[in-house]
């Protein structure tokens, strides 16, 4: 009886193949972990947690000023209906922030249409889960909604 060498047989070929393939799965996890970093993970947590501190007295002062409303989104278009407030300015600020993904984070400015209307253009058209921070200019105050795109009936604006 002939034996063939054990080059030449498939089991041991099969044996072999299998953490050849893990290997190279594992180098191929590794690479794309590197060129798509996560945007939710924050370094300075510390730095961060004293910000949002900040940022909720932001929130406070728009509860003493009485402000709220609601948001309308349409195409390319966002309205912004705040109940008439003499303390508000000609323009307010709108801060569209995705939730996962930093890069489509963008600031428009919406200019006053009216007693109460705030009128601004999107640079497209939305789709997906979204937080949405209205400030006037100086940011003295803050009102934030989150909603989902596309929205049917408007959004209402909360501390």
């Amino acid at each position: 009886m002939v034996v063939k060498p054990w080059y030449k047989q498939f089991w041991p070929w099969l044996l072999i193949s299998l953490p050849v393939f893990s290997v190279l799965k594992a180098v191929h996890t590794v690479y794309i972990m590197n060129k798509q970093n996560p945007d939710l993970v924050v370094d300075g947590y510390y730095a961060e947690g004293k910000a949002i501190n900040m940022n909720l007295a932001k929130y406070r002062e728009a509860a003493s000023r009485n402000l709220s409303g609601g948001v309308l989104l349409a195409g390319n278009k966002v309205i912004v209906n705040l109940k008439a407030n003499p303390l508000l300015g000609n323009e307010l600020q709108l801060n569209f922030v995705h939730n996962t993904v930093a890069s489509k984070d963008f600031k428009v400015v919406a200019e006053r249409s009216g007693e109460s209307m705030f009128v601004a253009d999107l640079p497209s058209v939305l789709d997906g889960k979204w937080n949405l921070v209205v400030s006037d200019t100086k940011e003295e105050w803050k009102l934030r909604a989150s909603f989902v795109l596309p929205a049917t009936e408007e959004i209402k604006l909360s501390y």
